[in-house]
């Protein structure tokens, strides 16, 4: 894959959304369901590889007292993002009726 090869790979069903992004750090994701819009960043230090990337995540992880951010999941989390191999994994908790992908400028 070179760096213009981007793959999204979204499952929905009536409990969860789940959309891979492979090829690409440098993207962010807005899912909208019936309880509304959450925007879904890179995990923290993403871009680490790549230089200057728009989306770097302060959000990543458990929140402030130990509370599960909306931006991002700890592990076994059943929302938010994950580190993947060559990209990312965003589990959103409902049904998505859509999601736009925007990638950062170069």
């Amino acid at each position: 894959m070179d760096d213009s090869d981007i793959e999204i790979d979204a499952r929905v069903t009536d409990e969860r959304t789940v959309i891979d992004v492979t090829g690409t750090r440098d993207v962010a994701v807005v899912v909208r369901s019936n309880d509304g819009e959450r925007i879904y960043l890179p995990p923290e230090g993403f871009d680490d590889p790549v230089s200057g990337s728009p989306y770097t995540s302060p959000y990543q992880g458990a929140g402030a007292g130990g509370e599960e951010s909306p931006y991002g999941g700890a592990s076994g989390s059943t929302r938010g993002v994950i580190e993947t191999a060559d990209g990312f994994r965003v589990t959103h908790p409902e049904a998505a009726s859509e999601f736009d992908v925007y990638r950062g400028a170069e």
